[in-house]
């Protein structure tokens, strides 16, 4: 479909992107979004609590908790360049038919989201997060999106990263994760507020079943992953 890449293109070429310079390397320079917008519902809500971070390298992360992650999510992660065009050209001709928006999003879509964008089911704002996708592939690296989004992504209310994740749930670190921990983990990324290993709900159970049979299935992206984490 030509109209996924003229829409990115047209939008790209209004829209300003961020600066990704300062996400080269190390722990993130500050606050994304995703943290920030759970700061914001606290605000309003009158809790104080502080967001639960401990940026943890690539190689000190579980290859168990990086095959849960990709088969979970974007087991295509080192083949597309940032965006399913597939699937996003699908989900945009069943809206442009009236349907809802959907998400057809790849973990670097997720990225783009989770460090720059609102939540809003709008096409512009989709549109933005394909720009942004294609921008973290070009400049980032595989290896570089893969260590953002196991430290940015949410895995709890207000509990940030796989390290803190970890800790929280298993008492253990990030590189120590086991098969069922990953799958655990892993299957609260759809929904972390509500399905969780301490909400332990039916959906949650039924995911980490489905996440743990596919990376047991999936051995053939284990290399990948250590090649991608020796860079």
């Amino acid at each position: 479909m030509v109209v996924l890449p003229a829409l990115v293109l047209a939008l790209g070429l209004a829209t300003p992107l961020p600066e990704l310079a300062p996400w080269r390397s190390g722990p993130p320079p500050g606050w994304w979004a995703a943290a920030n917008r759970q700061l914001e519902v606290w605000q309003a809500s009158g809790v104080k609590q502080k967001l639960r971070f401990t940026y943890v390298p690539l190689d000190q992360v579980s290859d168990h908790l990086l095959l849960a992650v990709l088969v979970g999510e974007d087991i295509n992660f080192f083949d597309h360049s940032g965006v399913d065009v597939r699937a996003w050209s699908e989900a945009l001709q069943q809206w442009m038919e009236g349907g809802r928006l959907r998400g057809a999003s790849t973990l670097t879509q997720q990225l783009a989201k989770n460090l720059f964008l609102s939540r809003e089911r709008t096409l512009r704002r989709k549109l933005k997060e394909l720009c942004v996708a294609w921008q973290l592939e070009r400049q980032l690296g595989k290896r570089r999106i893969l260590e953002l989004y196991v430290n940015v992504t949410e895995f709890g209310p207000g509990l940030f990263g796989v390290q803190a994740a970890a800790e929280a749930y298993f008492h253990c670190t990030a590189e120590d994760l086991n098969p069922d921990q990953a799958a655990a983990l892993a299957a609260t990324i759809p929904s972390p507020s509500r399905d969780n290993p301490k909400t332990n709900t039916a959906r949650f159970r039924a995911r980490k079943r489905i996440i743990a049979q596919r990376a047991s299935q999936a051995t053939w992206l284990v290399p990948l992953l250590r090649q991608v984490k020796g860079q």
